[in-house]
């Protein structure tokens, strides 16, 4: 990870008085880290026949982890490697995303999905379940109180486990750099070892109960501004120093079993494709034997290439296991070059195997796994108080709304202060228009306004008046980027009778390349 870029870093100077600001040059890369990287790939493997192996397979010991990974094609490779979200309706509703067993034949494999979900302040859920908030992570750091920060973790795994979400998208763990930095409140400390030792606790907490955190975002972000494209320029002397060390504490002390990677780059390398971090520190220095996940539609590239979200072959080659997210992992909507990479032989089928494997050990030793198995322990919150509006009560349509359909409403319930939750599939993503037709036997001074949630945020409301029993439609504009959705219909005032609600797409985005 040593800089390609010159510059000059500050050395102290001893006088007699003291110490003195001078400079020096900083030591530049002196290696080829790509002639390096081709010395060091593994061996390649051939597919096997099916030989009707299932995880749990491994799971129970009866074949080993290597002959089952054998039997899947190079179509399900690809689609290993590739996260499903947000708002994935294989895992609990409303979460950031799902990987493993997200495709039919991932599926019929035995592999299940995992689940994440955004932290690290506390469990979002967009489908709006309820969830403990938690102190941001520089007010955890103040306590400099480790004990106390595992037993509240251990109590966010609980609820974890209870939501069915094997890891948290936390804790982060950049320095602060500067007091405007926008993700500071997710962040510790400007100091790296505070860092480290409250992400230890953390992992900690949530490992006494079988659940993780992801450790994020790795390595030197700094910055929330333009942070797709910002390019870290570091010595390692600093890498080592300040922006690895926390990391490195969490997975030596914590033992850390999952990670996400930055959206920039460090040193001309966007992190999601850089070997140095993802195999050479990470795994064969620091030991690290999880899962290392790309940031939400993060953008690689392999050195002197300009970075898209296409380059998922130099994500495999440097041990970055996942890319989250897409839509449809079978159908490769981002068009990543994991197949043609395969087929022209500059990726290997061993270096899928190798994510595929680090994906499979993960899901193995996570909750998804019992769950799958029948033999998961149930969680049960003792002396919690009723809410007054659980998800059953918001009525979730387990049926999805694909756009272009109508979707009937004639046995949603429209009293005061009630809410029906529902999922809608989105064909691609563009600006789409949400119709709801409702009536009224109210005259025209009665006022029912019903406020529209996408993915639990406030979008729009529709204000309908008394419709002296005529049906009247409404028409609001909704942002769609995820294929899966969730939107939500809140009745501040009852009256309304409900027909039907459709979700047609109205103009479309190109996101391919963010």
């Amino acid at each position: 990870m040593a800089p390609v870029t010159a510059f000059e870093r500050i050395k102290p100077q001893a006088t007699e008085t003291g110490y003195t600001v001078t400079y020096e040059t900083t030591p530049l890369r002196t290696i080829d880290p790509e002639q390096r990287r081709q010395q060091e790939r593994p061996i390649d493997r051939t597919q096997t026949e099916d030989a009707g192996w299932k995880l749990r397979d491994v799971k129970e010991e009866r074949v080993t982890l290597e002959t089952f990974l054998d039997q899947l094609t190079n179509a399900d490779l690809a689609a290993i490697v590739r996260g499903e979200g947000m708002n994935s309706p294989r895992v609990t509703p409303g979460t950031a995303g799902a990987f493993g067993g997200v495709t039919a034949e991932l599926e019929a494999l035995g592999i299940p999905a995992g689940c994440c979900a955004d932290g690290p302040s506390g469990i979002r859920m967009d489908i709006g379940t309820k969830a403990f908030s938690l102190p941001n992570g520089t007010l955890l750091a103040s306590t400099f109180n480790t004990t106390l920060i595992a037993d509240l973790f251990e109590m966010t795994g609980l609820e974890l486990r209870k939501n069915e979400i094997d890891t948290l998208l936390g804790p982060g763990m950049n320095l602060h750099r500067h007091p405007l930095n926008g993700r500071n409140f997710e962040y510790f400390s400007e100091d790296s070892y505070l860092t480290g030792k409250m992400a230890v606790a953390q992992l900690d907490g949530m490992h006494r109960v079988g659940v993780t955190g992801t450790l994020k975002h790795f390595s030197a972000n700094n910055q929330e501004f333009h942070r797709h494209d910002l390019d870290s320029i570091v010595s390692e002397r600093a890498l080592r120093e300040l922006y690895l060390k926390g990391f490195e504490m969490a997975v030596k002390d914590g033992k850390a079993y999952s990670i996400m990677t930055t959206y920039g780059a460090v040193n001309g390398i966007w992190t999601a494709g850089l070997y140095d971090q993802n195999t050479r520190i990470l795994r064969d220095e620091w030991g690290f034997d999880g899962i290392v996940m790309t940031d939400w539609w993060a953008k690689i590239n392999a050195e002197g290439l300009e970075a898209n979200r296409q380059q998922t072959a130099t994500m495999v080659r440097s041990q970055n296991d996942l890319y989250m997210v897409v839509g449809e992992p079978g159908t490769n909507p981002f068009e990543d070059d994991t197949l043609t990479a395969l087929a022209d032989g500059t990726l290997r089928r061993s270096e899928l195997l190798r994510s595929a494997a680090n994906i499979c050990q993960f899901l193995l030793r996570s909750p998804v796994m019992d769950r799958v198995m029948g033999t998961a322990t149930s969680i049960e919150v003792l002396g919690a108080p009723v809410e007054e509006e659980t998800l059953e009560d918001q009525a979730v349509s387990h049926q999805r709304l694909v756009s272009g359909d109508a979707f009937p409403l004639t046995d949603v319930t429209t009293t005061t202060g009630s809410s029906h939750v529902f999922a809608v599939t989105a064909e691609e993503t563009g600006m789409y228009q949400v119709t709801l037709t409702a009536r009224s036997n109210a005259g025209e001074l009665a006022q029912m306004p019903v406020t529209l949630f996408a993915n639990n945020m406030p979008v729009a409301t529709f204000t309908f008046n008394g419709t002296n029993g005529e049906w009247v439609s409404q028409t609001k504009d909704v942002f769609a980027f995820n294929p899966h959705n969730y939107l939500k219909l809140y009745f501040a005032l009852g009256g309304l009778e409900l027909k039907e609600l459709t979700f047609t797409l109205a103009e479309s985005f190109n996101m391919k390349n963010g």
